[in-house]
């Protein structure tokens, strides 16, 4: 029996499977943060993990023989000598380190910091976040004596240990890719160290053992675990890991060229199995498009997750099949990749009198479509090889009219993975290694997708003749008499 667990943004999620991903018991908490979006209680987060494994233990009535642990990359808290968090969770998607990371970027340089470690500098990144608090609470920063990633957290609640997984060392902007060992001068930027910064264990090596000698086992980030599980393993295989954000990584056997890829805002490091390389592109806004609509247009802010998605399927479908005629850019808050523009944001090309509601619904659908398969294609370009095949997988597989834009807009083969828990069952494969198990006899379940020949068509023609022609047209300037 072995055990995966998924700490994510807004949820816990924990299973309970057999080596080959049957599953025995599936249960999930909210992930309780603070109202801004912008930290989490230490003890709650990791009381939410294993509050979620608890359930489905006792839904079993049995422990597991190996637990692994996935999760969001980039959020973390530092701890003091006795393990003791000295900060809360700070997320991801806490904006407040963004000038120091455009303190990296001007002072240390963009492009070489990405050669270094793979990643751009963004106020996500911890190695920012360490930027911040040194300046913000400097003697905060002097007693710190270790810092530890959100999965890391439920491995030091489970075992006492903290240590982690390279993919997750790889996000902080403090980790060399290659090889395989912390950059001491970029902590150095921060007043820390590698003393301070988590263990990182080889891909299905423990991070520790709980009091009754279960391994526990952190598997990496959940995109790149649950893209693994799902079967994204070798050259050429690409996932699309949908969500509030939207991931595309493509799998190479070697690193891309870091001024291309860095050009194209894209970030690159090993895979989850420590072997592969793999090339990383983010879409910030592709479920938060739908949140966004839901609540801007609807009118649905307060109402139920699944009323709110009812109701926005209802109009997706009733829009019908094939192209709206509608393009849109879908950038709420900018764009990451190809092409980094800050300051690109949402435009709808081609409303008409005749458009409404459903129409303007699933031209976002298309948008984030387009949007997905123009990272694909980039990523086939900076690894020399085009997609033989995207998977598709996360929570927003379920609306189907999604997925099967998806598939019309795209030229390869489109998998969509059947395994909600994909991550999880990523975690436990890996969780299984730790017990001589082979970690790829799991992978989830998918089946394929295709379109009807004159819908792709349309699609794909949309794709190239109008989608990239309007997303690569230089953003208008505002003009002297625009300015307030």
């Amino acid at each position: 029996m072995l055990a995966g667990v998924d700490v994510g943004s807004t949820h816990c999620k924990a299973v309970l499977c057999a080596p080959d991903g049957g599953v025995l018991a599936r249960a999930e908490r909210p992930t309780p943060g603070d109202p801004t979006g912008r930290t989490y209680d230490v003890r709650a987060l990791t009381g939410a993990a294993l509050g979620a494994l608890a359930d489905c233990v006792r839904h079993a009535g049995r422990r597991p023989d190996a637990i692994g642990l996935t999760g969001m990359a980039e959020t973390g808290a530092l701890l003091d000598a006795g393990g003791e968090p000295l900060t809360p969770a700070l997320s991801w998607a806490d904006p407040r380190p963004a000038r120091y990371a455009d303190r990296l970027r001007r002072e240390v340089g963009a492009g070489h910091l990405h050669a270094v470690t793979g990643i751009l500098p963004s106020a996500k990144v911890p190695l920012a976040k360490w930027l911040w608090l040194a300046a913000e609470e400097p003697g905060l920063v002097r007693r710190a004596r270790r810092w530890a990633g959100a999965a890391d957290l439920v491995a030091q609640a489970l075992t006492g240990v903290v240590a982690t997984d390279g993919t997750f060392a790889q996000r902080t902007m403090a980790w060399d890719p290659r090889a395989g060992a912390w950059h001491e001068d970029l902590l150095a930027l921060a007043g820390l160290d590698a003393a301070r910064m988590p263990d990182v264990r080889r891909p299905g090596e423990p991070a520790g053992r709980t009091a009754d000698g279960v391994p526990v086992v952190v598997a990496g980030h959940d995109h790149l675990v649950g893209a693994w599980a799902a079967g994204v393993r070798g050259p050429g295989q690409a996932a699309d890991s949908m969500g509030t954000a939207e991931a595309v990584l493509t799998v190479a056997d070697h690193a891309p060229d870091p001024a291309a890829a860095a050009a194209q805002g894209m970030s690159y490091g090993r895979h989850a199995d420590g072997e592969a390389w793999c090339v990383v592109a983010g879409l910030p806004s592709s479920g938060g498009l739908v949140e966004w609509f839901c609540d801007r247009f609807l009118g649905l802010a307060d109402r139920p997750s699944a009323e709110r998605y009812a109701r926005f399927r209802a109009l997706v479908a009733e829009a019908g099949d094939g192209p709206t005629g509608l393009l849109v850019e879908p950038y709420l808050a900018g764009r990451s990749a190809p092409l980094p523009d800050r300051g690109r944001r949402l435009a709808v090309h081609g409303l008409g009198a005749g458009h409404g509601l459903p129409q303007l619904a699933r031209a976002l659908l298309e948008g984030a479509a387009h949007q997905a398969r123009w990272m694909a294609d980039v990523q086939g370009e900076l690894t020399g090889a085009a997609p033989a095949s995207v998977t598709l997988l996360g929570g927003p597989v379920r609306l189907a009219e999604w997925t099967a834009i998806k598939a019309a807009v795209s030229p390869w083969r489109t998998r969509v993975c059947r395994a909600a828990e994909a991550p999880c069952l990523g975690a436990a494969a890996w969780a299984g290694a730790a017990l001589g198990l082979d970690p790829t006899a799991l992978t989830c379940p998918v089946r394929i997708l295709s379109a009807p020949g004159d819908t792709g068509q349309a699609y794909q023609r949309e794709h190239r003749q109008r989608f990239l022609p309007a997303v690569t047209a230089p953003r208008p300037q505002p003009t002297e008499e625009s300015q307030p």
